[in-house]
């Protein structure tokens, strides 16, 4: 980690870069519900450029249009998990579950990390926290996920979670998993 050929600054940063991830990694991540709360903070982020380049729906969306979205969203809550992600009471992420229709029991996962926290390895906890969680009260389901082509990033996500890929053609890949 720390290497004699380099000088005290070089050293020293090596050092709180290897702190700091040992502490993303350690951080206790709460999840709960989406609340009406939420709303203005995870549009925030789905609207943010990075996030929107691998989107299936990369247009902005108005603040309108995402509350009736919302809103009607949070009263399947029961049926559809829709979580939130929290570290020292501030969101960092969410994850949402979607009845893929004219399907039994299969869903798609969404999983949206702030964008402010790429790199930290929390998409990978809130999907396997989101997993686990669903998978205790749904054991015989099956999570699909869409994933852009170019999205390198969350292609590796899904693959070290276990989701295996289906064969598809198109923009989007899609990752399966089920126990």
């Amino acid at each position: 980690m720390i290497s004699r050929d380099f000088s005290y600054e070089q050293n020293a940063s090596a050092l709180v870069y290897h702190l700091r991830s040992i502490l993303d990694k350690t951080m206790e991540i709460i999840q709960r519900i989406a609340t009406l709360s939420d709303a203005a903070m995870l549009l925030n982020w789905r609207n943010n450029s990075r996030v929107r380049e691998f989107s299936m729906h990369s247009d902005l969306i108005s603040i309108d249009e995402h509350l009736r979205w919302f809103t009607a969203r949070l009263e399947r809550v029961q049926f559809e998990p829709f979580y939130v992600f929290e570290v020292n009471k501030l969101l960092i992420g969410m994850s949402r579950l979607d009845v893929i229709s004219g399907e039994v029991n299969k869903y798609n996962i969404s999983v949206l990390v702030d964008p402010t926290q790429h790199g930290k390895g929390i998409g990978k906890r809130i999907l396997n926290m989101t997993c686990e969680n669903f998978f205790s009260l749904h054991p015989d389901a099956t999570l699909v996920a869409s994933v852009h082509k170019d999205n390198l990033v969350s292609q590796k996500l899904f693959i070290s979670s276990s989701f295996k890929l289906i064969p598809t053609t198109g923009d989007f890949l899609y990752y399966q998993k089920h126990l």
